[in-house]
């Protein structure tokens, strides 16, 4: 069980009005009133910024489906701002995510068929939830799923790890025909550098 208030913080750094009562406790006084309208006031401005949905389920733009792999994390966001002429600010909070280990590879590979399972329930919960009518799935160079995937061998020169990713991502995109064919699949193998070389 998580502890959602740990004992390095004090317990009322995390309350809110509708968790604890107690939270009141003080609000008689000017600074504690003041206190609790500047709480009520950023939480109203977090609820209106533009792109920021009030409901979990709405329409949505995409599934991004990424590698865990840190290098790539600024880059993905980046490159989703860049997806097929979507502006960057109709992007922001406005897809779904699903990040493991080799991203589409992990949801296709026999290595990781642990894992295959509890990728097509999530992108049946995003379909169902968020209405989204894309998936882009990216993987990467250099990637140490991969690697463990199909070998150090079978991707030791740019090209093999070209063709080892392409199968990959081709059998992900025709399983996600299978069981969403409404979807449409964006493929691609991400450089170090942001650069992404469409599959398919």
């Amino acid at each position: 069980m998580i502890d959602s208030h740990p004992t390095s913080h004090s317990s009322s750094a995390y309350s809110c009005l509708c968790c604890d009562p107690s939270a009141l406790k003080g609000a008689s006084s000017r600074r504690g009133f003041l206190g609790l309208g500047a709480a009520a006031l950023a939480g109203g401005m977090l609820a209106m910024t533009p792109g920021r949905s009030q409901a979990a389920s709405g329409n949505y733009e995409a599934m991004l489906v990424n590698c865990i792999d840190p290098r790539f994390t600024t880059l993905s966001w980046q490159y989703m701002g860049l997806l097929h002429g979507i502006a960057r600010d109709k992007l922001s909070d406005n897809y779904s995510q699903f990040v493991f280990a080799g991203g589409p590879i992990g949801a296709v590979h026999p290595k990781f068929a642990a894992w295959h399972n509890t990728f097509w329930d999530n992108l049946d919960i995003t379909v169902s939830l968020h209405h989204i009518p894309r998936v882009v799935a990216l993987t990467h160079r250099d990637c140490g799923a991969a690697k463990l995937a199909f070998g150090e061998a079978k991707v030791a020169t740019k090209e093999d790890e070209t063709h080892a990713h392409a199968d990959a991502l081709n059998a992900f995109r025709a399983a996600v025909n299978k069981r969403q064919p409404k979807l449409s699949v964006i493929t691609g193998i991400m450089d170090l550098n942001g650069k992404v070389d469409l599959i398919g």
